[in-house]
Order: C-alpha cells, then sequence, then structure tokens
C-alpha cells in the first residue's frame, strides 16, 4: 500500500516564524527565545526606538558638518572672488593711469614742437638786432602769409591778387594782411636801402601773427 506523505503546515508555519524572528531580532538588537522561537515584543520596539535615535542623531551630525563645510567654502569663495576683484581694479587703474600718462606726454610733447617752425625762425629774426635780420624777417613772414593763403584755397598767380580774392567777412585780419604785405613789397623794391626800425619790425611781424592766429597757421 502505497504510503501517502502529507505536507506538514504547522512545521511550515513554525519555520517562517522562526525566520522572520530571526530578521527582526538582527535590525532591532534583540534576542530570539529558543523555545518558543518568538521575540520580547516590547524588548523589540525598545531597541527599534533606540536604533532609529542613534541613526536621527548620526543623520544630523553629518547634516551639521556638511553645513559647516558649505559655510566655510562659500566664505572662502567670496574672499577669492573680492581678491580677484581688487586685483582687476588695480590692473585697470594701472592701465588707465599709464595711458594717460603716455597721452599727457604725447600732448606735452606736441605742444613744444611749434605748429610753424618756419614763424619761430621769423621771431628769432625779429629779436635780433640787426636791421638786415628784420627785413629777412619780414620777407620770410610774407612767404609764410603765401603758403597759408594758397591752402584756404584763395586763387590769384601773386600774394596780392590771393589777398584781392579775398572776402572780408570771412577773412576779419585782412587789411592787416594787405599791411604787412606792403612793407614787404617796399623792402623788395627799396632792398638794402630800405630802413626799418625796431618798432616797424615788431609792428609788421605782430600783423602777420594776427593774420595766422585767425587762421590757426602758427
Amino acid at each position: 500500500m502505497d504510503t501517502v506523505h502529507f505536507l506538514n503546515i504547522e512545521y511550515l508555519l513554525l519555520r517562517l516564524q522562526y525566520l522572520f524572528s530571526g530578521v527582526i531580532a538582527s535590525v532591532t538588537g534583540s534576542e530570539v527565545d529558543p523555545a518558543t522561537g518568538t521575540i520580547n515584543s516590547g524588548e523589540a520596539v525598545s531597541h527599534l526606538v533606540e536604533n532609529i535615535s542613534f541613526t536621527a542623531g548620526q543623520i544630523a551630525l553629518l547634516g551639521m558638518a556638511a553645513a559647516f563645510i558649505l559655510l566655510v567654502l562659500s566664505v572662502y569663495i567670496r574672499i577669492k572672488l573680492e581678491l580677484y576683484e581688487h586685483e582687476e581694479f588695480h590692473k585697470r587703474e594701472a592701465k588707465y593711469h599709464t595711458h594717460d600718462a603716455h597721452g599727457e606726454a604725447a600732448h606735452e610733447h606736441a605742444q613744444e614742437l611749434p605748429k610753424n617752425p618756419r614763424w619761430q625762425e621769423v621771431l628769432r629774426l625779429g629779436s635780433s638786432q640787426n636791421e638786415s635780420d628784420w627785413r629777412r624777417a619780414i620777407v620770410e613772414a610774407d612767404i609764410i602769409l603765401g603758403n597759408m593763403l594758397e591752402a584756404q584755397g584763395y586763387r590769384g598767380q601773386s600774394i596780392g591778387d590771393k589777398l584781392k580774392d579775398a572776402n572780408p567777412l570771412q577773412f576779419t585780419t585782412l587789411d592787416l594782411a594787405w599791411q604787412a604785405h606792403k612793407v614787404r613789397n617796399d623792402i623788395a623794391h627799396a632792398g638794402e636801402g630800405y630802413h626799418l626800425s625796431e618798432w616797424d619790425t615788431k609792428g609788421t611781424l605782430d600783423f602777420y601773427r594776427r593774420v595766422f592766429e585767425e587762421f590757426d597757421y602758427i
């Protein structure tokens, strides 16, 4: 007669009880009763609460440590940014002052150089004690006048023709130019026989100066 094996449900349930009791005990740190295979529920709950509290405490400490590290990093980054901005500001200031110094030096150098060196030679001759230098100064100033009239676009073969082409409304020192040019013509016609006083020389050169300054030519 065949033997019929029946499934022992009670035994399986007992083994499952031991298995789950072991898992819970390992999590909570409780001990399993070897006789019954059960754990003390009160003890299990107590151990579980202690484990949770311990874990929460660790998490809080880690959070505080992380917050402190982030605070230190933010302060460090802020300091580095301020130092960088400070250095960049000083670099820009130095560059600006260097450029400004170069610009001022170039401007001063440009101011030192005369706009029309030929006029400086006229002044040198006019300051001489030699009457022949005075005549040369006026003749040279008249040559400068001719160059200026040509640069301004006045038409004519001679300086006199260019002066005739000028409009008094646009050439306010035209009469002074005529007077200075007349002295030059007298010198050209009489040569060394034309007598010039120092006063006449300075007055004639002053006429030329005022004409040149009107057109910003000196």
